[in-house]
């Protein structure tokens, strides 16, 4: 080994002699260069890999992430729907959170470049580089089988109360990962150390309140704070998780996604605040990320919780359900394991993937009949029936209708990513003058101050309480202060929506009257005017829920229709 490194010192040194003293001077330029970024290419770096991606095109893959991929840990996300039962619905959705985790990956170390050539006092690391980009690459390996559908709809409905998210999962895989096919090693070789294994696991499993006052993470300083919000951005949700499902889904499912990544990445700059460095953008980027999240509402609206989609959803869960207790997995030790208890287990959770559809189907178990039945169903295209939004604390419904399980209830909130809060409320914009920020709010408050200015009241005993807005939005003539404003006025009003589904199990008419009749009746009771429309689509309240709608879920409202 030792041999075969000097041999190659020699070479280079041979080389190096033989090129002129211009020659030199560039390479040298080069070399210092590549010294001072604290950064490699990855194509220059022995065993990178190259990927034709279909949304980034070709995309270098450093070795260490090469090393990753290719274990059986990693490699069963090429197994994993990325939207889950959606393929059912959509012909062309059905990639995989595989290639998903390697788009992350890549746009996370582009970004993280990008900051780091245009900034060079940040001090970016090679290494910050590639720990951002191996948490983007296993922040997705905790997922189950048909992705969000088993650990927000499954998981919960075995153990209620259950409040695990995939990214706890996605921690203890990556562990498991680690382990048992000796990466740490690998990780020494790139002078990752244990404190950067912790940084991995805090971006892909962070916690916000780490990121207040007192700082607790133990990857990395206060100071790289910024980092942190690369993969999964805890403070406002702009993210390059984000920005690749947008792409994805968006070119799969075969929806327009107007949200322009590029232009953020081109704009991102970091900015020091008293409560930690921020990745924020330009203002005049403010409707473009008015798009990002107009998109994730537009998608979920559309595909995620397209009313076709959560009745296969529904129907999965509950054929795993049925499938629980007998359908076991070799975990540690060889031991067997549950569906459910697998999550407690990552050698038997490392087997579980959506193939358990085709595992069942393909049973001649007579304990999971009712879980083939109900997969059948879906191949034959037998679905519950959308019926109505209903809810009632009163006794509508007949007899024949008190099996409270002879319905499927759904409650749906569909928002910009904040639930009932504007999101851009929480972005910083840098203005022109890249030592200056302003927030959202502020623009507001100039919107109402304009008018003021307008009324010839002395602008400036005004313009005080906007702070260093005007330094950033204060322009000399009205007509750019219009100009700038223009399009604000159109902002949505709000920024969630709320919905009930009622889906009757069989395909019985008269059940189906039934139920749109105590809906009727419960919209009379409540004094809401359902929206025209299709009524097998279900029905939308054209105002807001009061605090009483808010707080009911699907159990309490199949308790309700269903009370003696």
């Amino acid at each position: 080994m030792e041999a075969n490194l000097e041999k190659r010192a020699k070479g280079k040194y041979k080389r190096l002699k033989k090129l002129t003293s211009p020659e030199k001077r560039k390479w040298r330029k080069t070399q210092k260069r590549r010294t001072d970024s604290g950064t490699e290419d990855d194509h220059l770096i022995q065993g990178t890999k190259v990927f034709n991606d279909s949304v980034h095109g070709h995309i270098e893959m450093h070795p260490l992430l090469v090393s990753i991929i290719d274990t059986p840990e990693f490699q069963r996300l090429r197994f994993i729907k990325q939207l889950g039962m959606c393929y059912f619905v959509y012909p062309g959705a059905s990639h995989n959170r595989f290639e998903h985790s390697l788009g992350v990956s890549y746009l996370a170390g582009e970004l993280a470049r990008s900051l780091q050539s245009k900034q060079k006092s940040l001090k970016i690391t090679k290494e910050d580089i590639l720990c951002v980009k191996i948490a983007g690459l296993c922040h997705d390996l905790g997922h189950g089988p048909f992705s969000h559908l088993f650990d927000e709809a499954f998981l919960p409905k075995v153990s209620p109360g259950y409040k695990g998210k995939h990214e706890k999962l996605s921690v203890n895989m990556f562990e498991h990962m680690l382990k048992k096919n000796n990466l740490r090693e690998q990780f020494k070789k790139y002078n990752l150390q244990e404190g950067d294994i912790m940084f991995i696991k805090e971006q892909i499993d962070g916690d916000e309140e780490k990121m207040k006052e007192i700082w607790s993470y133990e990857g990395r300083t206060k100071d790289k704070s910024y980092l942190y919000e690369i993969v999964a951005n805890k403070r406002n949700g702009i993210d390059v998780d984000k920005w690749d499902y947008f792409a994805r889904d968006s070119m799969h499912l075969g929806i327009q996604n107007p949200f322009d990544w590029k232009a953020l990445f081109r704009f991102a700059r970091v900015l020091h605040e008293p409560d930690g460095s921020q990745i924020c953008t330009r203002d005049k980027e403010i409707f473009n990320l008015y798009d990002m999240f107009h998109t994730r509402y537009s998608l979920h609206h559309r595909a995620y919780q397209h009313k076709v989609n959560k009745i296969l959803e529904a129907m999965c869960v509950e054929a795993l359900f049925a499938a629980k207790d007998y359908l076991l997995l070799p975990g540690e030790g060889r031991k067997m394991k549950t569906i459910s208890q697998s999550i407690e287990d990552m050698e038997a959770y490392s087997k579980l993937n959506d193939h358990i559809m085709w595992t069942i189907l393909c049973t001649k178990d007579g304990e999971l009949d009712t879980s083939k039945d109900l997969f059948n169903r879906i191949l034959t295209r037998d679905l519950y029936f959308v019926s109505a939004r209903l809810s009632s604390r009163r006794k509508l419904l007949t007899k024949r209708q008190r099996n409270r399980y002879a319905i499927f209830v759904d409650i749906l909130l569909i928002h910009y990513g904040m639930g009932e809060k504007d999101p851009v409320e929480h972005v910083n914009f840098t203005p022109s003058d890249p030592n200056n920020t302003v927030e959202i709010s502020k623009i507001r408050q100039y919107k109402s101050l304009l008018f003021v200015w307008r009324s010839k009241v002395i602008w400036s005993q005004q313009r005080a309480t906007c702070g260093n807005l005007k330094k950033a939005v204060s322009p000399e003539s009205e007509h750019q202060r219009s100009s700038h404003m223009h399009g604000l006025m159109a902002l949505p009003r709000e920024f969630s929506e709320r919905f009930i589904r009622v889906c009757v199990k069989q395909r019985d008419d008269k059940d189906r009257e039934r139920v749109r009749e105590a809906f009727e009746k419960w919209c009379s009771h409540k004094g809401l005017k359902a929206k025209p429309g299709d009524f097998s689509a279900g029905m939308s309240w054209t105002k807001n829920p009061s605090s009483e709608e808010r707080k009911l879920d699907a159990e309490n409202v199949s308790k309700r229709l269903f009370s003696k």
